[in-house]
């Protein structure tokens, strides 16, 4: 049983963003709010995502090479996957009419990748800057860890509005199902 625990422990030190990680309430900036507000979403929908997040657990699946970068994103409210060639430019149309969304991802090593995103909204325009850079800290029990850092910047070209989030997600052992309830979500 020991031997258990000491395996589970030595998983939460990683030395690559590849692999489960779970959003972490307790630091940063876990609710996506200011995103939301910036990308001009209702207050309905932003009130909406806000409880399946706080009542449901956001995970990230990262698969990423030297050359690919994959993540499966799942939550209460959304489930989506994102699969590039780094350094190459990926257009995804839209629907409806047609709109592009244009995702460029680089990465400087396996514990860093930075994905820039350029998207029509229903109101404008939304640059979009994520970058996850994996840290080791000593946890709270003295233990070593990882943790990787999600810095979330949007800027809305019709307002000029601007939002910087900032989340923390752990290390994360176990089954993933698909949980959103949207009329996109549980596809697999």
């Amino acid at each position: 049983m020991d031997d258990n625990n000491d395996d589970n422990e030595l998983k939460l030190v990683r030395d690559s963003l590849n692999g489960k990680w779970v959003l972490d309430r307790n630091r940063g900036h876990p609710s996506v709010r200011g995103y939301l507000e910036t990308m001009q979403v209702s207050e309905l929908a932003i009130e909406a995502n806000e409880k399946g997040d706080a009542e449901h657990d956001t995970i990230h699946e990262i698969h990423l090479t030297a050359t690919e970068y994959k993540i499966k994103k799942l939550s209460r409210v959304n489930d989506m996957v994102l699969e590039v060639t780094l350094g190459v430019e990926h257009l995804e149309p839209l629907i409806p009419d047609d709109r592009i969304k244009r995702t460029l991802a680089t990465s400087e090593h396996l514990g860093h990748v930075r994905v820039e995103s350029t998207m029509p909204t229903m109101n404008g325009v939304a640059k979009v800057i994520d970058v996850k850079n994996l840290v080791q800290e000593t946890g709270p029990d003295g233990t070593p860890r990882s943790v990787y850092v999600q810095e979330l910047i949007i800027m809305n070209e019709s307002t000029q509005k601007s939002n910087e989030t900032t989340r923390y997600f752990l290390p994360f052992e176990g089954e993933v199902v698909p949980t959103a309830l949207t009329a996109g979500g549980n596809k697999k």
